[in-house]
This record gives structure tokens, sequence and C-alpha cells, in this order.
């Protein structure tokens, strides 16, 4: 122990040197910390489209994009000054035979249950949505005509119908598809196979008859894409994309009942009507 002298004089809470105390060093960083966090939240409060952008929605490119056209009702994939047809072309893209249906100057619309081929109005009819095996329910967000039949969003591509326009689009809220139910729409979700000309990645394994749903970009037609033979997700979608699609959505492929109407005859797509349930729902281009 060390003794000090009686006339010896002691500072007290100033440690040598003149170096600030670690308590107060601690205390400054708090204080910078918070600075920069309340500065940072500043800013993203003040980003022009923080407004825009609906909460929890993932940036997925173009769901503003068909919001925007939508609200200006403009007509991205019906041209109604064209008189309605379906076009047929086979091509070979990446080793994958594709047929593909173009269709012209036709509404689209969706509906719960088996079209009739009596209909001469329907040029084209294909399923939509999924349907479970085991409640026979609807898979995925669902509305037809404004109301709401299911509810889920493990398929983040969606199709939206309004006035007789099909969007195609991904999105992991329910913008879209609550702007389509206010509006007496319908809208439905899918797996995306190719999103602003990209190839959306899915984790679906395995071949089958591929079947889907595109368009071009500024392109006012419908594309209806089947592959000619058993492909992988992967490499019809990568088909797709290289053939020019700018956005492709899914749809139930292998021999699931559809038909095309041309003016010379009925096409079948398909006639197995083995999972045609009383929840299966269509998506049906008509004059």
């Amino acid at each position: 122990m060390t003794k000090h002298e009686e006339d010896e004089i002691q500072v007290l809470g100033s440690p040598a040197g003149g170096k600030r105390p670690v308590r107060n060093r601690w205390l400054w960083g708090i204080v910078v910390l918070l600075l920069v966090a309340v500065a940072c939240i500043v800013c993203w409060w003040c980003l022009p489209d923080r407004n825009n952008r609906p909460v929890g929605e993932k940036v997925f490119p173009n769901w503003e994009k068909n919001i925007l056209q939508l609200d200006k009702k403009q007509q991205p994939l019906t041209d109604s000054a064209t008189h309605a047809r379906v076009s047929l072309l086979a091509d070979t893209v990446n080793d994958v035979p594709m047929q593909l249906f173009v269709l012209e100057g036709t509404d689209v619309r969706l509906c719960i249950g088996l079209p009739s081929v009596q209909d001469t109005t329907l040029l084209m009819a294909l399923p939509a949505a999924d349907v479970r095996k085991d409640n026979l329910g609807i898979v995925g967000d669902f509305v037809l005509d404004g109301c709401r039949y299911g509810n889920g969003k493990r398929k983040e591509g969606y199709g939206a119908l309004l006035q007789g326009q099909l969007f195609l689009g991904v999105s992991a809220s329910d913008t879209v598809m609550n702007y389509c139910a206010e509006r007496q729409g319908s809208f439905f979700r899918q797996y995306p196979l190719v999103i602003g000309g990209k190839i959306w990645p899915n984790r679906l394994k395995g071949k089958s008859l591929r079947r889907a749903v595109a368009r071009k970009k500024d392109d006012p037609r419908v594309y209806v894409v089947l592959s000619r033979q058993r492909e992988s997700l992967y490499d019809f979608s990568e088909a797709l994309a290289d053939y020019g699609m700018f956005d492709a959505l899914y749809l139930p492929g292998g021999d699931a009942y559809a038909f095309c109407r041309t003016p010379q005859e009925i096409l079948w797509l398909g006639t197995s009507q083995e999972h045609v349930y009383p929840n299966t729902s269509y998506l049906v281009f008509h004059k």
C-alpha cells in the first residue's frame, strides 16, 4: 500500500493523463448511433416512392406498372379494332419444340366450371388456377367478378382480369388483387415463368407437357404456348424468354381439358377430365 505524506495533494475523480472516463466514451458512442439511426429513418420516410409501395410488398418489376395501366384503362393485350381470331404457329427454341396460339382482338374472362365447347363465341379455354386434391379448394388467391373464393401466396405470379383485359405479373401482396376485386374484376395465381424478359426461378422438378400464357413487350396480342414434348419447367421458361416473351405465367398442362376453335375445326389441347372438379377454373378467350 502506498503511503501519502500529510502535505501531499491528491486530485480525486480525474484519471491520469487527462483522459475521459470509459463510461463517458460509451455514452457518446450511444448518442452518435442514435443520431445515425434517426437520420436513416428520416431519409427512408422521405423517399419519393415510399407512400406508393404497400407494406410488405416485395420489390417486383411490374406490379406498379400494371396498376398504372389498369388505372388509365389502357389495353396492353387486346386491340378491339382487330377482328377476333386465333393464329397457329410452330417453332423450336433451344431444342424445345413449341406450339403457339396467337390471340388477337379477343376478350378474356375467368370462369369456374367447364366451358361449353358448343358456345361458338369461345375461341379458346384452358385451366387457370390449380385445385387441391385433398379438399378440392382453389390454390392461391382467387377472385371471380369481385368475389373472393381462395387465398394464398405461395405462387407469386398472377393473372389479373378487368374489362376483358389480361395483365400478367408477380407480387406477394394483395394490391393488384384488391384493385380488381373492388372493380368486379377477376384474379388468380400461378407460377411465374418469365417476368420482365427474365426467367423467374421455380422449384418445381420433373418433366411434363407444359403450358403458359404469355405476352411480348408492347405487343397487343396474347400468346398461349404449349410444349410438344415433356420439358422441365426451367427449359420451358428459358425457351419462352429466348423466344421474346416479356411476361409468361404457368398454366396446368399435361392432358388437362382444353380446346381451341379455329374457322376450320376444334382443336383439343387436352381431353382428360379426370381432374375437372366443381372448383376448376378456366381462362376463356372469346369474341
